[in-house]
């Protein structure tokens, strides 16, 4: 009995040490050409407005919703029909009708709340106007994550990742120095609902408590012998 009390104190201690740690779980830039995600599609037509929803080309496909803001013309995108590629409303102070604002921020998501574990897209015509981006990711466990990368002219590729069991919940981008075009070829890979997240240190240390206890009880069964008659 008193190694089991023991036991229970170490492993009390532990949980009170691990409580203080987050669980390890990061979100990180990769190379956009090393993400295989599923392709983001719009319906027929162009969708206009605060907010716009595509899906993805593996069923079952949860929705993502975009919104987003534009230089100088509020917060109206617009969503073109076919691979995800998202502009700002039409520029009325153009003699071009097709002529579009520019982006100067874009936030997404899924529409069911739940998260998606690698994401790729392209930040297309940035060098126009925008000289860099700020990225923030938020993750299943609410933590946030940020980066800032310089933009070049025509195509931008970016890649992020959730490893050690991180996947992203939301993901935003703010240009810097201006605008761009429209962000086009976004690919993300859905989190199915039923894999949980990563376990957090309190959890794995009252596991160990009750994982210690049982293996005590096993080790101190008491052995019971019988006198044969004779």
């Amino acid at each position: 009995m008193r190694r089991l009390t023991r036991a229970a104190t170490f492993a009390g201690a532990l949980s009170m040490g691990l409580l203080a740690a987050p669980a390890t779980a990061t979100i990180i830039i990769v190379p956009a050409n090393s993400i295989q995600g599923a392709n983001v599609l719009f319906n027929d037509g162009v969708q206009t407005g605060a907010t716009v929803t595509g899906f993805t080309n593996v069923k079952p496909s949860p929705l993502v919703s975009f919104t987003g803001s534009t230089v100088g013309g509020g917060d109206v995108i617009r969503a073109s029909g076919g691979q995800a590629r998202i502009d700002g409303a039409l520029n009325a102070a153009t003699q071009n009708p097709n002529d579009t604002l520019l982006l100067s921020g874009l936030q997404f998501g899924l529409s069911n709340g739940g998260t998606f574990n690698n994401l790729e897209f392209n930040l297309f015509g940035a060098g126009a106007t925008a000289t860099a981006v700020n990225f923030m990711f938020t993750d299943n466990m609410g933590e946030v994550f940020n980066f800032s990368q310089a933009l070049g002219n025509g195509e931008n590729f970016f890649g992020f990742q959730g490893i050690d069991g991180q996947s992203i919940r939301t993901a935003s981008l703010s240009l810097v120095g201006g605008g761009i075009q429209d962000v086009r070829q976004i690919r993300l890979n859905a989190v199915p609902s039923t894999m949980s997240a990563v376990p957090e240190p309190a959890t794995w240390a009252f596991m160990l408590v009750g994982f210690g206890a049982v293996g005590y009880s096993m080790r101190k069964r008491p052995n019971y012998k019988f006198a044969q008659a004779v």
